[in-house]
């Protein structure tokens, strides 16, 4: 399944794809390859559990950038579906409750709730950590491609699954 073959903007109460973690203090992102207004291409797809996001070779908008740890979680959606979603990329260190910025690592294994909103059925769902690191980490407005709708502030991409243009 494509991700515009799934309602991003559902009418599950529990979803709000506007509803997401506030940013404020988070800390910018350092030497940025790419500042906020710059066209870049997408060299990645994610994958989250049967959705693909198609982004490979997609243009994209640099909305914002940030440094910060970026964690890739394995989970079930708590929306009803109890979907399992593997090795999903990315959401940050404060997208974790209990954690701020300045929180240590958790390492791979650890098992997390979710405050992310990325997607329905994430928001308060547990996770395990697959795999983290410290990155330029950017929300991008992606462009239609290949049948994919269009992806406005989508969270989060390294700084290294993106290029210039």
């Amino acid at each position: 399944m494509k991700m515009n073959d799934m309602d991003m903007n559902s009418d599950q109460p529990s979803f709000n794809s506007n509803d997401q973690v506030d940013l404020t203090g988070l800390a910018p992102a350092q030497a940025p390859a790419y500042s906020a207004g710059e066209q870049v291409t997408v060299l990645v797809d994610h994958v989250m559990g049967d959705m693909v996001m198609k982004m490979k070779g997609a243009p994209a908008t640099i909305v914002a950038g940030y440094h910060t740890r970026a964690y890739a979680v394995t989970f079930y959606t708590n929306d009803g579906s109890h979907e399992l979603v593997t090795d999903h990329k990315w959401i940050i260190q404060r997208e974790i409750e209990g954690q701020t910025d300045d929180s240590a690592p958790l390492a791979d294994g650890t098992e997390i709730t979710m405050l992310a909103n990325h997607m329905p059925g994430m928001r308060g769902a547990k996770a395990t950590i697959v795999s983290s690191q410290v990155s330029n980490v950017y929300i991008v407005d992606v462009a239609p491609f290949e049948g994919q709708k269009a992806m406005n502030n989508h969270r989060w991409l390294l700084q290294s699954e993106l290029k210039a243009k």
